[in-house]
Parts: structure tokens; sequence; C-alpha cells
């Protein structure tokens, strides 16, 4: 048996559809993937890839974008990621 809960918190009938940044196709899929993100500043140059995060992908132009659970999974792991990052330059 599923939990009902679950399966209505997935599918909101109220959430807006999403649209690609780059090509404003409302065509998306969502799936599992690594995110590499770019830092800057005094950590230029360096990358921290996220793993699992969770994104939608451009059917027609391919480009990823995080979910919002993916974001917030990024923005933990990135903090983390700066955090060790600082400290080996120390």
């Amino acid at each position: 048996m599923r939990n009902w809960f679950t399966r209505l918190k997935r599918h909101d009938p109220h959430a807006a559809p999403r649209l690609c940044e780059r090509c404003a196709s409302p065509s998306l899929k969502r799936q599992i993937a690594t995110y590499p993100v770019d830092l800057t500043g005094r950590l230029a140059g360096r990358r921290v890839d996220v793993y699992r995060v969770e994104l939608d992908r451009c059917r027609q132009c391919g480009h990823l974008m995080p979910t919002p659970e993916g974001q917030a999974k990024v923005k933990r792991c990135v903090k983390v990621g700066r955090k060790l990052f600082l400290k080996s330059l120390d």
C-alpha cells in the first residue's frame, strides 16, 4: 500500500509549470545527476561536484536546472565544500 500523502505532495496540481531558463521551453524531464558548481572569490578555479541532485533537463536545448529540492541540496553541499577548501588554504 502506498502512502497517499507522498503521492499527493509530489503531484501538486497547483504548482506552476516550470520553463527552461535558456530557451523558455515547457518540455522538461526530471532526472538525477551530478551538478558541477564553479566557485568564485578566493576559491576561483575550483569546483564542487554535487552528486545525485534532482534536476529538470530541457528536452529541446539540454539545459540542466536544479529543482527547488535539488537547489537546497546544492546550497548545503557548496557551503560544506567552501569550508573544507578554506580550511585547506589556511
